[in-house]
């Protein structure tokens, strides 16, 4: 148990690294914009990413569910993942040669494969963890995986970003965001490899194999007999379209705000310090006051980003604070954005793993995720409110799901491991 707990958590801290290396709400956004793509484009990526994650999982589901052993399956989805992962790295250091339309086009398809690749394994990667890791370890776990590798972001990939996307930088654009997107695929591809390598037991008894047609006809039964699991997925679908804004903050600082492109390696590295230490938080909260209570902490604190991003440029313009004012109201969105962010997800992960029955957890999973894969696109909407509405209409619907989520999350019950 103690090599798989350390694999676990190489494969956390290694893929967090290389993810912020070209994250798709700060580094990835602001290639797309230098490219000339729109607002829409920029919504459009955070929703490839979870998207691709969660979307495709009800199809593989079923399938999964009847495997005695999961690991062959995600180490088939990593290769996939690391190939879409060159094409990338192609498109960003061939952007000086291609139209920009080309280049866009290519880093928008591979980003998707890339994206799709998780979602076929991470399935897989969820029952292994169910099986290698105890239900009253699994906020450790996880925050273990967060704490580590938002500090390894901190420390590197944020100064790392601020050097690089300077306007005095060493490497001009598109070398630059190569230069990342190549730190990126070494800290992807470890993280991948190191998973790979856990000792996965084989189940005894595997669920019963269902071909997708099965697992449609079973979800309705599944939401209508499980109260917990149905207020589970409504709060996350309100609580996701409730971040329907997050795309958009590093935009509207340097484009509604005019504070320079180089602040984003600021904003990233607060992001990741921010998430990193709550997970000390977080991990105490799930191993011993329950995941019911996780849910319900971290939805609180998803709505505090809008709200700073409503109230605080306007209380710094008024107080006369300058740009330094600006940068500090910014800041503090990414800072809540950066806990609430990390606390959400490790509710997500171990609250749904502990209420989903052992035999059918790749169902349940795959069905919850699905669900909530559709409403990842909403920032897409969100891109085309900002160019319609402004900004703050943005912030201000952002606000009204996240309080609408809180209140669908405090409906839940406790989890299994709690009772």
């Amino acid at each position: 148990m103690r090599r798989n707990f350390r694999l676990g958590v190489a494969n956390g801290v290694l893929f967090t690294l290389g993810e912020a290396m070209l994250s798709a709400n700060v580094v990835l956004a602001l290639l797309v914009r230098e490219l000339g793509g729109s607002l829409v484009l920029v919504g459009l990526l955070p929703a490839l990413q979870t998207g691709g994650y969660l979307l495709p999982q009800l199809l593989v589901g079923g399938r999964i569910q009847g495997m005695a052993a999961k690991l062959p399956l995600y180490r088939r989805a990593a290769v996939a993942r690391v190939v879409a992962y060159l094409v990338l790295l192609a498109a960003i250091f061939g952007a000086d040669m291609f139209s920009p339309s080309v280049s866009l086009w290519l880093i928008v398809a591979s980003f998707s494969i890339f994206n799709l690749g998780g979602g076929t394994s991470t399935l897989a990667f969820q029952d292994v963890v169910a099986k290698v890791i105890p239900p009253r370890q699994r906020g450790s776990f996880f925050g273990t995986r967060q704490l580590l590798g938002g500090l390894l972001t901190f420390l590197i990939v944020g100064p790392l970003a601020r050097w690089l996307l300077n306007d005095n930088a060493p490497l001009g654009f598109p070398n630059n965001y190569g230069v990342l997107a190549t730190l990126g695929l070494l800290g992807i591809g470890s993280g991948l490899l190191s998973f790979a390598l856990i000792d996965e037991p084989v189940q005894a008894q595997p669920g019963a194999r269902l071909r997708v047609i099965e697992g449609l006809r079973r979800a309705p039964a599944i939401i209508r007999e499980h109260a917990n699991y149905r207020w589970f997925i409504i709060s996350r679908i309100l609580t996701r379209v409730g971040q329907i804004a997050e795309p958009f903050y590093m935009v509207y600082a340097t484009e509604a705000l005019g504070l320079p492109t180089s602040a984003a390696g600021l904003f990233l590295a607060v992001r990741a310090i921010t998430g990193a230490l709550s997970n000390l938080l977080w991990g105490r909260v799930s191993d011993r006051s329950g995941n019911r209570r996780l849910v319900v902490l971290s939805g609180m604190l998803l709505v505090l980003p809008p709200v700073l991003a409503l109230a605080g440029p306007i209380v710094a313009t008024r107080l006369g604070m300058g740009s330094g004012g600006l940068m500090l109201a910014i800041g503090l969105v990414f800072l809540a954005s950066g806990a609430a962010n990390d606390g959400s997800n490790m509710a997500a992960n171990t609250y749904l793993l502990e209420i989903a029955p052992d035999d059918e957890r790749p169902t349940y999973m795959g069905l919850a995720n699905t669900l909530l894969g559709a409403a990842t696109f909403v920032p897409v909407l969100g891109g085309w409110l900002v160019e319609r509405a402004g900004f703050f209409a943005t912030f201000t619907v952002g606000l009204v799901f996240a309080l609408l989520g809180l209140l669908a999350s405090s409906r839940l019950g406790q989890g299994d491991a709690e009772r």
